[in-house]
């Protein structure tokens, strides 16, 4: 923790309250901006999940069309088709799913843990030079 005895005044105090009060401003909101996108990201997981498990409901589905035997050569020709899109869209979405895990989640969670700590970091400055500054005479 830095050295709030080099602060002599209550003028040197409040500069550096203003200071570390609008740098602790800076963080928080970047804070609650990680906050906000944590919550995304969590709720389009969720989405994406769902979106998946449909489609792969789908892919079962449609193979069982395209086995059938009874179909007419039209019916056939829409259940593979609709085989296609379905196989399409499972793999697509379970691409997306890929990007909200792994390497980048992680880094998200690295980042959060560096905006928490300098929060704490000017949390404690901020309460040290206010009381420092109680101590100093006017």
């Amino acid at each position: 923790m830095a050295d709030v005895t080099v602060l002599k005044t209550y003028a040197d105090c409040d500069a550096a309250l203003a200071s570390l009060r609008k740098e602790k401003a800076t963080y928080a909101h970047r804070d609650y901006n990680q906050s906000y996108s944590e919550t995304q990201a969590s709720d389009r997981a969720t989405t994406l999940a769902a979106q998946h498990a449909k489609a792969l409901d789908d892919v079962t589905r449609y193979t069982t069309d395209v086995a059938r035997t009874d179909l007419t050569k039209q019916e056939l020709t829409t259940a593979r088709r609709n085989l296609i899109a379905a196989t399409a869209r499972r793999d697509s979405l379970a691409l997306s799913m890929e990007a909200v895990s792994g390497a980048e989640a992680y880094l998200a969670d690295v980042d959060a843990d560096q905006v928490d700590a300098q929060l704490s970091t000017l949390d404690a400055a901020i309460a040290a030079v206010t009381a420092h500054r109680a101590t100093l005479s006017a």
